[in-house]
């Protein structure tokens, strides 16, 4: 994360959400700096003329490669905001943005990851003013609230967004900025039970993982021989229902005598 304890919005970091180096060089040093003092107004844009359906570090990450492919040090924006209301580093506080024509130094900026006549969320409009306020306790100044066609002629950021900036970009009670996720980690995916062993399911036994082999049976939707439903005494229904399951697979013979292996099991659980 970046910026300091005291922020009213949490900032996933240009580390965080995987920028690229600037100019594509690792030894650069990227664009110039600007002081605090230099700030006096606060721009805001949208993505233009399509719908964002992306959310998460792709934002931030799409938007670099673009800018990068049009020769610039990398993404434009100082922040970039989802639809989610995670903030995004992209030039940050310090450093000149590519925004603006002649408001690149003056001006800080933030993206909202909408297209056309997409409406951001409450989440998305809370984050971003959470970074006007505080870019404006970090200048020690009011800053203009601008959209983006305030200091050039064009179309962003946007009729939705451009209203909001124009009533001065007020918040829904209630609403707070959002929370960033850790990028980077994907959920760890849910493994099968291990297989207990094939004598739990021979004639006569009696035990848990027959009823267990049952229930998954019926929600893969071969339960159908089952008359009171799946229990833990092993029947001929269970050897049916097993059978029918390993056909399904496209096996046939031994492979399909309705006695479950390591392979049906795993099969069945996936």
């Amino acid at each position: 994360m970046s910026g300091d304890p005291a922020m009213s919005v949490p900032i996933i970091s240009r580390a965080a959400w995987g920028a690229k180096p600037w100019n594509g060089d690792p030894k650069s040093k990227g664009p110039a700096t600007v002081p605090l003092t230099a700030r006096t107004e606060f721009f805001v844009h949208y993505d233009g003329a399509h719908h964002i359906t992306a959310t998460g570090p792709a934002v931030p990450q799409a938007i670099d490669r673009q800018h990068q492919s049009k020769g610039w040090a990398g993404i434009g924006y100082n922040f970039v905001v989802d639809q989610a209301g995670h903030a995004y580093e992209g030039r940050g506080w310090t450093l000149q943005g590519a925004h603006c024509p002649g408001h690149n130094v003056n001006g800080l900026s933030v993206q909202i990851a909408i297209g056309g006549d997409q409406k951001p969320t409450e989440a998305a409009l809370a984050t971003a003013r959470a970074l006007y306020d505080e870019a404006c306790a970090r200048t020690g100044r009011t800053l203009a609230k601008r959209g983006h066609r305030d200091g050039i002629a064009t179309d962003c950021p946007g009729e939705h967004l451009y209203k909001w900036v124009q009533a001065g970009m007020p918040v829904k009670a209630g609403t707070t900025p959002g929370k960033p996720t850790a990028p980077g980690k994907p959920k760890p995916k849910p493994q099968p039970p291990l297989f207990p062993g094939r004598h739990f399911f021979r004639a006569g036994a009696n035990n848990a993982h027959v009823t267990q082999l049952g229930r998954a049976l019926v929600a893969k939707g071969y339960g159908r021989h089952y008359q009171s439903g799946p229990g833990p005494r092993w029947t001929e229904a269970d050897r049916r229902n097993v059978e029918a399951f390993q056909r399904a697979q496209g096996w046939s013979g031994s492979d399909a005598d309705g006695y479950p292996g390591p392979q049906t099991w795993r099969r069945l659980f996936a």
